[in-house]
């Protein structure tokens, strides 16, 4: 498809009569879709499967954007946003036109769409997404598959903006699932496989088996994957399903430069991201290899183990899972940090393990503050509370994350450290309170924010 027919949204300057003239109105009109979307979709039991099918019928209505893109479709449990950051960099670094989208974003939603590590503009955002709410209404008709998903039409709205923008090599995170994912709707040319691991066992099954299957589900006929190592039990399954669909199975393995993000576990993700840099090499994406090390040391998550504030050492981690949490440990554990009273504020969406988070973090706490982050998932912070008292661990709720910050600072000390962790929400919160940055406005479903007000109110 010639990517210049891709249809670019309306012009960026505001139109009179066109409905959402202002920005406040077309976040009033994305809300009310999703309200009603909540009380649509219940009607459809399979709603959740049919998440490629209804990206695909929002890519063609958008002109199909993504036929012809070379597409890397990251896929997998841990690690696979730093994953596709890696790997975008690298191509950046190597002189080519690259497009990135993941997901959640921390500060504001035009984080998941990055051309040449750019986030997408307001003002191109706004016009994408006067593009997307009439279609997103329209799918409140669709009698086969129900309504479409925000990030189904995220996903779409990024694959328009990577075509329009003469994106050369797009880099695909995978939501949180692999075959009934959003992102299953593209046709790559190279599939990354992340570690996989136990996490949303309510949406993917309750065995890794089950979740192995989920994702690598989404492995494509005669496509080459490239793999982290996985658990055996994962890797039987990954194996299977690439002998039952002709794709090209390889283990990410070799020598590893220096890399940007702290901590063991992102070594496994670097070695991951080497491994398609050269894998697409292979088929003409040439990157020097002076190139590719720079760009491993070049890239910055957010997010990720990272420093925000001295006195005391403060960091935040995205770590929501059992096995992120471990990997939070040992990298705490490594660094060291001699002497230092170690405080977590610690808040986690209430679909997740919660035990499984905070075992391995209690025998390196000498205290913890829970809170409630401001989103419709999060636990209630009286029950992880009761977790690190079972472990032994003075613990002590707070009324919010920017209070639970301020009291975990306190317990710590100007020579001791804090580190905030459980999920990106609360990762977002502590970065706000600090001053780094500010949200930007998005919509959530009415009903979903109705039980979290009044924990929320004065």
């Amino acid at each position: 498809m010639d990517r210049e027919s891709v249809p670019f949204p309306p012009p960026t300057r505001d139109r009179p009569g066109w409905q959402g003239e202002t920005w406040l109105d077309l976040l009033a009109g994305m809300e009310e879709y999703l309200s009603l979307y909540v009380r649509r979709k219940v009607r459809f039991p399979d709603h959740p499967r049919d998440s490629p099918r209804r990206s695909r019928r929002l890519l063609d209505q958008l002109g199909a954007p993504d036929r012809g893109l070379p597409i890397v479709h990251v896929l997998g449990t841990k690690g696979k946003g730093s994953v596709a950051a890696m790997l975008e960099a690298i191509l950046r670094w190597g002189g080519y036109r690259t497009g990135l989208y993941t997901s959640p974003h921390l500060h504001s939603p035009r984080e998941r769409i990055q051309v040449a590590g750019e986030p997408v503009s307001r003002p191109a955002f706004r016009s994408w997404l006067r593009c997307l709410l009439p279609l997103l209404q329209t799918s409140l008709a669709w009698d086969t598959m129900g309504p479409a998903t925000l990030f189904e039409g995220l996903t779409a709205v990024a694959l328009a903006h990577f075509a329009r923008c003469g994106v050369e090599v797009a880099v695909v995170e995978a939501g949180m699932g692999g075959q009934s994912d959003a992102t299953y709707a593209l046709s790559p040319l190279l599939v990354l496989l992340s570690p996989i691991a136990l996490d949303h066992q309510a949406y993917l099954g309750d065995s890794l088996e089950a979740i192995a299957g989920e994702k690598a589900g989404a492995i494509r006929p005669r496509v080459r994957v490239l793999s982290a190592p996985q658990d055996p039990r994962a890797w039987a399954v990954v194996q299977r399903r690439c002998r039952e669909v002709g794709a090209s199975l390889s283990l990410a393995e070799g020598d590893l430069p220096g890399v940007g993000l702290a901590g063991a576990h992102q070594r496994v993700n670097a070695r991951l991201s080497l491994a398609a840099v050269r894998a697409l090499g292979e088929q003409g994406w040439s990157v020097p290899e002076e190139v590719l090390h720079e760009g491993l040391r070049g890239v910055h998550l957010p997010g990720r183990l990272e420093v925000v504030a001295g006195r005391p050492l403060t960091v935040v981690d995205g770590a929501h899972n059992p096995a992120a949490a471990a990997a939070l440990a040992a990298a705490l554990d490594q660094g060291g940090f001699p002497g230092r009273p170690r405080v977590f504020l610690l808040g986690v969406s209430a679909d997740k393990d919660l035990a499984g988070i905070v075992s391995p973090l209690a025998p390196l706490a000498d205290g913890a503050v829970v809170a409630r982050a401001c989103h419709h998932r999060a636990a209630a912070p009286e029950a992880l509370a009761a977790l690190w008292q079972a472990r032994g661990v003075r613990v002590e709720v707070a009324r919010g994350v920017a209070a639970a910050l301020l009291r975990a600072r306190e317990w710590a000390g100007p020579a001791g450290l804090v580190c905030a962790c459980g999920s990106f929400f609360v990762v977002a919160e502590v970065r706000e309170a600090l001053g780094l940055a500010v949200r930007e406005p998005w919509p959530e479903p009415r009903q979903a924010l109705a039980p979290l007000l009044p924990s929320l109110l004065p």
